[in-house]
């Protein structure tokens, strides 16, 4: 079994309401079983507002555009949700530039805004490295 930001499968789950549909990856993975995730609209739904990823005194931490709200305890919530309920999980394709679910290019701002990095690892994605040691993930 695979797992799959469900973006990239084009489920309009995305801040805006969107989707990422990625045909390459669809043709590809097709006859396979597939696990869709998307901790973001696990949480708040889609439409919503937009989260960034910024370096706090107490680590990178995922925030919320208009609350400001920490949003890092509850995706890593999910992060443990999702492992529970598919514990055998082999690869997982990752929608890149995600602050949740990127493995490598994610953005980091400090809290005057500005950009500190763009190769982070999102809050989801980090929790899911520690539980799944022996998985594969690509960023798409």
């Amino acid at each position: 079994m695979i797992a799959v930001s469900a973006c990239l499968l084009g489920l309009n789950c995305r801040y805006d309401g969107g989707d990422k549909r990625d045909e390459e990856l669809l043709k590809n993975i097709e006859c396979t079983r597939i696990a869709p995730f998307c901790p973001e609209v696990n949480i708040l739904g889609a439409p919503r507002e937009s989260i960034d990823l910024f370096e706090t005194k107490y680590g990178i931490k995922a925030i919320g555009s208009e609350t400001s709200k920490d949003y890092t305890p509850l995706l890593e919530n999910e992060a443990k949700r999702f492992f529970v309920a598919y514990p055998d999980i082999k690869i997982f394709y990752l929608k890149s530039k995600s602050p949740s679910c990127a493995l490598c290019s994610a953005k980091v701002y400090d809290e005057d805004c500005n950009l500190l990095n763009q190769t982070a690892t999102g809050v989801f994605t980090k929790k899911l490295k520690i539980w799944y040691k022996r998985a594969k993930f690509i960023e798409r």
